[in-house]
């Protein structure tokens, strides 16, 4: 092996074995705040998994004189050899799409369950109204309608994301439902892998990672949800997938990758980016070395005709082409890099360190639901046969660590699912794991008659992989299901039910939701309403709220007096005298009559309003208007539609089934307490 073909036998190894390393180290409990026993909960997960699964696949093994194994291989072989390419690829996707379609109705109720979800449906709705915004809500109902990631200006209501979700679930809704694009995208998604696994690794490889996708529940859960993830996934993949053609016809190619790529920016505009390096990669390597630069040409040309839409709509919402709707809604510091951030704790180099240990640590976790951390299954693969490995093993690696190398300058992380901002990393892992099985089966000395020592690691993976799917995976999805149970109402086909029509249905959200709304209508920025709900109690700024509501001062003004009761330091604590864990108050005293009226209210029964605010027509005239309860605070919401009948859509008690409660109609319009 000269110098010039050894770098993928010392690089590749190097990078799986760092992020295996990285995964495993507690990073994030000494940098970003998670506890330790977060780790140290899975590490003995993992050993006891990793014992279990080892001894038993190695009784079985010793028992079976190897044929286990043997039988096992000779079915994968048949699989992967018998059905011709596009039967294999249709009938993968088939199942995968019918797996999300299962999660999607029988565990999340056909509903949205994100918050990111509510906006981008919502502006769905503003599409499919052949607008690309709205006029927001008169100023004293902004309260009832505002939402998180919803832009409510002086004369445009629009979502904070960029327009190519939306317009997914757009094309789904005016089907008949958001979800109805998803089987098709899962479809892209298993074909984009497929194929650029085959480029980069043969056909057993691209077989055996389409079957992975199926197997990880991390991936069908998203893929039935309504987030971007999958679309940006599956278009990054076709993307790289239509890279690999460079060989064959590179115009063809640099235009088809760049031309996807375009579409990922109006999706997830840092998925695009991180997308771009591994299609790159590809066009370089597969093209005719006289033709590299073309085609990269090309495909830069492509993207950037394609991006122009999305820069389009960027200038006809936010006023510039290159303000994308976060920034315009947070602030600039909503963007890469160390700084301080719109809410939560400020990202820091030994931060960033810590969150990327906790993204790849939930990768170990989340991806198969399998009993030991996957990335380490990778690095061992990849170490031992190290000297069988080609530049193409790169490619998958670029892919995958192109996202996490973007997030670690990203300062907001959640699990949805998993780790869901590596979701368009995922297919490039599934790969690398399935290179990895491949490799281990074609390494080790034999142990047992025509049976390997990589071939007992693969099967013990199976076994693996089978226990995660029977002992893990189904106690994810019964979290799933009852995590949230507003989320699974249905109140639209309620008031069907009920011969509810031509009304106006107010739907109860908590006290601290209805605050921070309260702040944005009276001229609060959304930064700022984060930063003085955190540092005030909830009876303080309640009165503040109500002072200003009847006169008192709003916009710079009421920041002002909110910094000054800010700055007196008394955030209050939790009472848990509501179901919000968030809510504080003063932990002594008595409080004013309007706050116990606020407490009242939640203890009769709350819901959430910003999942159900999709239901309205964006022009706020639908046969039903589905507003947030503000109590009190109803009466210009109510006098605006003075001929509809009135509701109130809650449980009667915490716990129970909502029921709509008719409401009789504020006697004097301007009577508030």
């Amino acid at each position: 092996m000269n110098a010039t073909s050894r770098w993928p036998s010392i690089v590749v190894p190097a990078a799986v074995a760092l992020a295996a390393a990285w995964s495993l180290i507690p990073a994030g409990a000494w940098w970003a705040g998670a506890p330790l026993e977060y780790y140290a909960t899975a590490w003995q997960a993992w050993f006891w998994g990793t014992v279990v699964v080892g001894g038993g696949a190695a009784v079985v093994l010793v028992l079976t004189r190897g044929a286990a194994a043997a039988r096992m291989l000779h079915a994968w072989r048949r699989l992967a050899a018998r059905p011709p390419a596009a039967w294999f690829v249709a009938a993968v996707s088939v199942v995968l799409a019918g797996a999300a379609l299962t999660m999607c109705l029988a565990v999340f109720a056909g509903n949205p369950r994100n918050v990111d979800g509510f906006a981008q449906l919502f502006q769905a709705r503003i599409f499919l109204a052949g607008r690309l915004w709205v006029p927001p809500p008169p100023a004293g109902e902004i309260g009832n309608f505002a939402t998180l990631h919803m832009i409510i200006g002086p004369d445009r209501w629009f979502s904070q994301y960029p327009p190519g979700q939306s317009l997914v679930l757009a094309a789904g809704l005016a089907a008949g439902a958001w979800w109805l694009l998803n089987p098709l995208l899962a479809f892209a998604l298993v074909a984009g892998t497929y194929r650029t696994a085959r480029w980069c690794a043969g056909e057993t490889t691209a077989r055996l990672a389409a079957v992975l996708l199926c197997l990880s529940p991390f991936v069908v859960a998203v893929s039935g949800s309504e987030m971007s993830h999958l679309p940006a996934a599956a278009l990054g993949m076709l993307a790289a997938a239509g890279a690999t053609a460079a060989g064959r016809d590179w115009r063809r190619a640099g235009l088809v990758a760049g031309a996807l790529l375009g579409l990922v920016a109006a999706v997830r505009p840092l998925d695009a980016v991180a997308a771009a390096a591994p299609a790159a990669v590809i066009l370089v390597m597969a093209a005719p070395p006289p033709r590299r630069i073309a085609v990269l040409a090309v495909a830069g040309v492509a993207g950037v005709l394609l991006t122009l839409p999305f820069f389009w709509y960027n200038a006809h919402t936010t006023g510039s082409w290159h303000e994308l709707g976060y920034t315009y809604l947070w602030g600039p510091n909503h963007s890469l890099g160390f700084h301080p951030v719109p809410w939560g704790i400020p990202l820091t180099p030994a931060r960033a360190v810590g969150l990327t240990s906790i993204d790849l640590h939930q990768v170990d976790a989340y991806l198969f639901d399998a009993p030991f951390p996957i990335l380490v299954l990778i690095a061992v693969a990849f170490v031992a046969a190290r000297r069988r490995l080609e530049a193409r093993d790169a490619v998958p690696v670029a892919g995958a660590a192109a996202l996490v190398g973007l997030l670690f300058f990203y300062w907001h992380r959640d699990v949805f699912y998993g780790p869901r901002f590596l979701f368009t990393a995922v297919p490039w892992l599934v790969v690398l794991v399935a290179r990895g099985l491949v490799l281990l089966r074609r390494t080790g000395r034999e142990i047992l008659p025509g049976v390997t020592s990589g071939h007992a690691a693969v099967f013990a993976f199976a076994a693996a992989m089978l226990l995660g799917l029977v002992t893990v995976t189904p106690g994810r999805l019964a979290a799933y299901r009852r995590a949230t149970p507003v989320f699974d109402l249905h109140p639209d086909r309620d008031a069907r039910r009920a011969g509810i029509s031509h009304a106006v249905v107010v739907i109860p959200d908590g006290w601290g939701s209805r605050l921070i709304v309260r702040m944005w209508a009276l001229g609060v920025p959304a930064p700022r309403s984060t930063r003085l709900y955190a540092a005030i109690d909830a009876c303080t700024l309640e009165q503040a709220l109500d002072r200003a509501q009847v006169g008192g001062p709003s916009g710079a003004a009421l920041v002002a007096r909110l910094d000054s009761l800010a700055a007196l330091g008394r955030p209050g604590v939790r009472t848990g005298a509501t179901p919000d864990p968030n809510l504080r108050l003063e932990p002594a005293g008595t409080l004013a009559p309007a706050c116990r009226g606020e407490l009242a209210r939640d203890s009769a029964g709350m819901l959430a309003f910003a999942p159900f605010l999709y239901l309205n027509r964006p022009s706020l005239d639908g046969d039903v208007v589905w507003a947030r309860d503000l109590g009190p605070w109803n009466t210009a919401l109510f006098a605006r539609y003075p001929d509809r009948a009135l509701y109130r859509y809650a449980p009667p008690t915490q716990g129970g089934a909502p029921v709509f409660t008719r409401l009789a109609r504020p006697v004097e319009a301007g009577a508030v307490r």
